[in-house]
């Protein structure tokens, strides 16, 4: 009879325990603000759409690196199962609400420090770095600290078999994440004072679920169909390529399409016009899931061609 923790899914498990816990610690901030805040409606709509924002970027950074660092620590050392799952999820947990208390704290510390030099947009954005680079190493320290509490549970499993669909899928969060990274780096320098506002939170949005959706699909066409093990070193190097293609191609986009709009010397129709923005909408789109579908078959071309033998 197979034990009940060989049907347990590791990086999954770490995912659904740093998204309850983001939501759980998020919610109780929000409540403790609007317990302080006066009784504004519109200061308590932006405490929504601030909290609503932030925790949205959470569930998808915090969940994701929590399933990266899993995976790849089940690569790397072989870590693929455990007797008690449940409490090697409550020990991760605890780790992390700990390190949100030292980062709540860090934060007060600054503000009492800086005071409202913190409201400027580069401080904000500088702010934002070290909450990403904190919260890093909030998931890689409370990974490895619930793993060496719970090391007498470790059950000796092989890899599990057909990784494609969960390289793919990491690679679709490499590019969603970045994208929303990225505008949460930029909007505080481009408009500070817009950056909670309900259209830059959804525009942002829907660009990082359309770069992830492109990049699953290159991804999925250049990975090997039978992929033992998803290579996390292979597959972030192949994403952060994409990236860099990708949005270099974006602004090469822009300036071309802010030349033939606001250029004023070339005298086209309207249906012109609009079948030219038509095409240089299309071609970053397609970028993104041939750059992804590039690097990941000149990454992947080693398992590719050992597959083959």
């Amino acid at each position: 009879m197979n034990h009940p923790a060989q049907r347990s899914n590791l990086p999954w498990l770490a995912a659904a325990t740093a998204i309850l816990v983001v939501v759980a610690w998020h919610c109780f901030t929000f409540g403790m603000m609007v317990l302080r805040a006066p009784s504004d409606n519109e200061q308590i709509l932006a405490f929504v759409t601030m909290t609503l924002r932030t925790i949205g970027e959470g569930v998808l950074v915090q969940g994701g690196l929590a399933f990266l660092i899993a995976q790849w620590r089940g690569e790397r050392c072989q870590e693929w199962a455990y007797q008690r799952p449940l409490v090697l999820m409550g020990v991760f947990a605890g780790g992390l609400l700990a390190w949100n208390v030292v980062v709540m704290l860090l934060y007060q510390v600054l503000f009492q420090l800086l005071g409202a030099a913190l409201i400027s947009s580069g401080i904000q954005s500088v702010m934002f770095v070290v909450g990403l680079a904190l919260g890093v190493l909030a998931v890689w320290s409370s990974w490895r600290l619930a793993l060496q509490i719970c090391s007498k549970d470790r059950i000796a499993m092989p890899p599990p078999s057909g990784q494609r669909a969960r390289a793919a899928g990491l690679a679709a969060w490499v590019q969603a994440t970045a994208t929303i990274v990225g505008v949460s780096l930029l909007l505080p320098l481009i408009n500070a004072h817009d950056i909670y506002s309900p259209v830059n939170v959804l525009g942002s949005w829907i660009g990082a679920l359309l770069a992830g959706a492109l990049a699953f699909g290159g991804a999925w066409l250049g990975l090997p169909r039978n992929l033992p093990l998803v290579h996390l070193v292979r597959l972030l190097a192949a994403g952060a390529l994409t990236f860099l293609c990708a949005y270099l191609l974006v602004a090469g986009v822009v300036v071309v399409a802010a030349i033939l709009i606001f250029g004023g010397n070339i005298h086209v129709a309207e249906p012109v016009v609009i079948a030219i923005f038509a095409v240089l909408v299309l071609i970053p789109l397609l970028g993104m899931l041939g750059f992804q579908w590039l690097w990941t078959r000149v990454f992947y071309r080693k398992l590719r061609r050992a597959a083959a033998v």
